[in-house]
């Protein structure tokens, strides 16, 4: 009698075993989906625009910063960044906002800077061109 415990255990402990590992390769195959980049929910920036954005948010702090366009010019810094807000027709609300939810991704900031890398790069080679002509 203690022999067929002792197999009715055995039995039971390799289906926990079986089942532990099923579970847990699943659980890889579900984690390793969509490469760890998160879907961007409908309320905020996808990806590509928020790239589009960052380059445009980047270059005008770098003008600032640089003097290209002074902070007592004749649009002021707080104006520049306005106009700014308005070509990407969002607040300044909506950019914290989509700084917030992106900088809570860094997967996602990372491709999303990779992309403005590109966007500031080719924007140098334009400033580039246009000096030698």
């Amino acid at each position: 009698m203690y022999h067929s415990i002792q197999k009715r255990i055995g039995k039971s402990t390799q289906k926990v075993k079986c089942l532990w590992l099923v579970s847990c390769i699943a659980l890889g195959l579900f984690s390793c989906s969509n490469s760890g980049k998160p879907r961007t929910p409908a309320d905020i920036m996808q990806p590509d625009s928020m790239a589009s954005l960052l380059t445009d948010v980047h270059i005008l702090q770098a003008s600032l910063q640089l003097g290209l366009v002074r902070h007592d010019s004749i649009i002021p810094a707080p104006a520049a960044f306005a106009e700014l807000w308005k070509k990407h027709h969002i607040t300044q609300k909506d950019y914290n906002r989509y700084v917030d939810y992106y900088t809570r991704h860094p997967r996602l900031l990372d491709s999303v800077y990779e992309k403005v890398l590109i966007n500031v790069s080719e924007e140098k080679a334009k400033l580039l061109g246009n000096a030698r002509h």
